[in-house]
């Protein structure tokens, strides 16, 4: 019973320790796609007819994981609060 107890604090660490601080791969894709005005649950068949669109779409993914975006971040630009003002919010919460 001791040794459980004992567990318990290394347990609860591990745990918020694993809690996810930055967006997936499929929710910085659906924040580009939303980002570009592609309605949720738009067939990805219907990027294929606008190659520009599925290009900028990859381009966006790809900027979200790779910055990496925070959950501000996409909430701010989700809003439709200016770019600029969304990106000197960000820089300034990751500044050293």
């Amino acid at each position: 019973m001791r040794a459980i107890a004992s567990c318990l604090p290394l347990l609860f660490l591990c745990l918020v320790g694993c809690a996810r601080k930055l967006p997936g791969p499929e929710e910085c894709r659906a924040f580009a796609l939303a980002q570009l005005g592609v309605r949720p649950g738009t067939p990805a068949v219907s990027l294929e007819v606008e190659p520009r669109l599925a290009l900028r779409a990859e381009d966006l993914t790809r900027e979200c994981l790779t910055t990496p975006y925070d959950y501000e971040l996409m909430n701010c630009l989700g809003q439709g609060v200016s770019k600029r003002s969304c990106a000197r919010a960000f820089e300034a919460r990751h500044a050293p």
